[in-house]
């Protein structure tokens, strides 16, 4: 029976991560190990965990604040002097919470698996995740009547595409991320979870995708991944990123890749449309783009205005657009 570790970086998160920590803890599956690293905390974040302590389950990690990056890789120096080979590995953000089920489900999946060691440690789990808002609930998980799915990961890897731009709501092997030496690079402020998953899915060649919503996201306003001010140089890291993702894309012969290029250049696109400073930049991403392969009419708007140097039309049409609609708002309000 496979034990899962989990990692959890703290940064003053008072105000969730007591719901957090209590979610791993009312965990039906008891063969777990909560590592919490307090990167440095100002708040009671490291009171909350002491008092976590007491459960032989959870082990307290603090350091001096060096970023969230730094902070997963001192979890995993943890995870890589503890654990067994046929041990796995998730991630737990501060803010959120998860199921009671969560390690439960995966772990009877994964247990039913272990007898092929190669195998399983070539194989990726995943599972749905509730995107909580001020006012509603965004449910990501796949349109399709089964609550399970697996599969060959290059030839569906159209399908699991976005559940692989966090870490959370999945699980990796420990023993594939310790032999390919896989860890956060600390130089990276945004997007350092897609790196991550982009060095460890080189190897995987098998998933399984439990169908329900076992992890609860809370998004949370004016955070870092959700401003509305983007700067020069994240503008730049988003560049830097899409150009990773297509190299890998390429070196894994991953089935339907022009549509997976397509999706991240027209919400790279769609979310840049108000910072005019660096919108002409994104013309650069006409040599990547193929209006042959969309998935939608809101991506197929986004490719042929890059192509054909319209982005102002559609900053225009965006901006009409949204004009519109609070326009319709008020007049339902009144």
């Amino acid at each position: 029976m496979c034990k899962i570790y989990i990692i959890v970086p703290i940064y003053n998160a008072e105000k969730y991560l007591q719901e957090c920590l209590e979610s791993i803890s009312n965990q039906t599956y008891k063969n777990f190990i909560c590592v919490m690293v307090d990167d440095g905390s100002s708040d009671n974040s490291h009171k909350i965990c002491e008092t976590f302590q007491e459960n032989q389950n959870f082990i307290l990690i603090s350091q001096k604040n060096q970023g969230v990056a730094a902070a997963r890789n001192t979890g995993l120096e943890y995870v890589f002097n503890h654990a067994d080979d046929s041990d796995l590995l998730t991630f737990i953000d501060s803010d959120d919470f998860v199921d009671k089920t969560y390690l439960e489900k995966i772990a009877d999946i994964s247990n039913n698996t272990q007898s092929d060691k190669t195998s399983a440690a070539e194989t990726m789990y995943f599972c749905g995740w509730n995107q909580l808002q001020e006012n509603k609930i965004l449910v990501h998980k796949q349109n399709i009547d089964s609550k399970i799915i697996s599969g060959d990961f290059r030839e569906d890897y159209e399908l699991l595409d976005s559940f692989l731009q966090t870490l959370w709501a999945n699980f990796y092997s420990i023993a594939l991320i310790k032999e390919k030496k896989i860890s956060f690079d600390k130089e990276l402020t945004v997007n350092e979870d897609i790196s991550f998953n982009f060095s460890y899915t080189y190897f995987v060649k098998k998933y399984v995708f439990i169908n329900e919503c076992l992890y609860n996201y809370r998004e949370i306003p004016n955070s870092l991944s959700r401003t509305d001010l983007q700067a020069e140089w994240r503008v730049e890291m988003r560049f830097q990123s899409l150009k990773r993702r297509i190299l890998f894309l390429n070196d894994c012969n991953i089935k339907n890749k022009q549509y997976v290029i397509n999706k991240h250049i027209s919400n790279m696109v769609s979310g840049s449309t108000l910072f005019s400073p660096f919108c002409r930049r994104l013309y650069q991403l006409k040599e990547y783009a193929d209006l042959k392969h969309v998935r939608s009419n809101g991506q197929r708007r986004v490719i042929f205005c890059l192509q054909h140097n319209l982005l102002w039309f559609y900053k225009f049409y965006m901006t009409i657009k949204h004009e519109l609609f609070i326009l319709k708002k008020i007049y339902i309000l009144c």
